[in-house]
């Protein structure tokens, strides 16, 4: 009897913890995460291929691509190694983490890579102080003249600006972040961010973390008014589910059903080389479908434990965010889509 006893409370432990698990209700719709950092590591990319087959066989989550732009700068990720390793659920980008003192890729080098596979350029240029030793050792803006001819030639042969950061995230006057809380310099660079829009306009950029104007409804606001003015303009989502609860639900909803066209879903997401690293990497991946899918009440996503509203995004919304503008934006995630058997 005792046994029994036992055996029922374990069995009731598995069940509590299988339906604890969140299962999609949109298991045709394929993902790809557009800003990650996995570099070309052979067991960090085995993880990744782990993760893709337990959140299928576990929630029917099916996590197509992962645009790798990898970690360091000056060291280009082995497209035709990551390929190969990942079996075709990871295409590249070229990445610089330094912009404030020079862009590491000259115009014809560019061009090079494009031929070569990549899928488009990388730029962090956050605050000054997170990229220099002092202001006087670099420019401490995006919009460096010494960028123009990068930009136009990115333009030329539509080279997207892939995941390129700007700033960091200002909340609100009683929540500044430890980022960046200083709402003037905030300010500096998203400028900055829109003088280098007004000088090349056919310039195709996914700017990352939602050009961090995701923190404030005023934010949100200018956001639109940028997405408005910048038709080639776009956005990723990456780290920004963590900030939710800064801004009016019904605001942060109705812009992202309004501007579905012009998000794509993100993380921010590293490598890791322990394997039991995955199940926790699982959970946040699940935690930021959970926020988009439906109306529960999350608790927490990547980067933090704060619990989150759910936005229960239309479905046409979560398609177009999911994947369609990810192949739209970058022709290389539409062809392995599309090697990879998906319609």
């Amino acid at each position: 009897m005792k046994l029994t006893i036992i055996s029922l409370f374990t069995h009731l432990l598995f069940c509590g913890t299988l339906m604890a698990q969140y299962i999609t209700t949109y298991p045709n719709i394929p993902r790809v995460d557009v800003h990650t950092h996995i570099g070309e590591n052979d067991t960090a990319i085995a993880n990744y291929l782990k993760l893709h087959d337990e959140l299928v066989n576990e929630s029917q989550v099916d996590m197509a691509i992962w645009v790798n732009l990898g970690n360091s700068r000056n060291s280009l990720v082995d497209i035709k190694l990551v390929n190969k390793l990942s079996g075709g659920r990871m295409v590249c980008g070229i990445a610089d983490y330094r912009a404030h003192d020079g862009l590491a890729y000259t115009p014809e080098e560019i061009a090079q890579y494009q031929r070569q596979g990549y899928v488009g350029y990388k730029i962090w240029s956050g605050p000054w102080y997170r990229g220099l030793d002092k202001m006087e050792d670099g420019y401490p803006y995006i919009d460096n003249p010494a960028h123009t001819s990068t930009f136009s030639k990115m333009e030329a042969i539509g080279f997207p600006g892939a995941s390129v950061h700007i700033a960091d995230p200002n909340g609100p006057w009683n929540q500044r972040s430890p980022w960046l809380a200083d709402p003037i310099e905030y300010w500096k660079e998203i400028n900055a961010w829109h003088k280098v829009l007004e000088r090349h306009p056919n310039l195709t950029v996914v700017a990352a973390h939602g050009n961090w104007l995701l923190c404030q409804d005023a934010q949100i606001d200018y956001l639109r008014y940028m997405l408005t003015v910048f038709p080639n303009l776009h956005i990723d989502l990456a780290a920004t589910f963590q900030y939710f609860n800064l801004v009016s639900y019904g605001n942060l909803r109705s812009f992202i059903i309004e501007w579905a066209d012009r998000i794509l879903y993100a993380t921010d997401n590293g490598a890791w080389k322990d394997p039991e690293e995955t199940e926790k990497r699982k959970k946040q991946y699940l935690n930021t479908f959970e926020i988009l899918e439906t109306d529960h009440l999350v608790k927490g996503s990547f980067f933090s434990s704060q619990p989150i509203q759910g936005l229960n995004l239309p479905e046409d919304v979560l398609e177009k965010i999911y994947y369609k503008n990810a192949a739209r934006v970058y022709p290389k995630v539409k062809e392995q889509l599309e090697k990879l058997g998906y319609p």
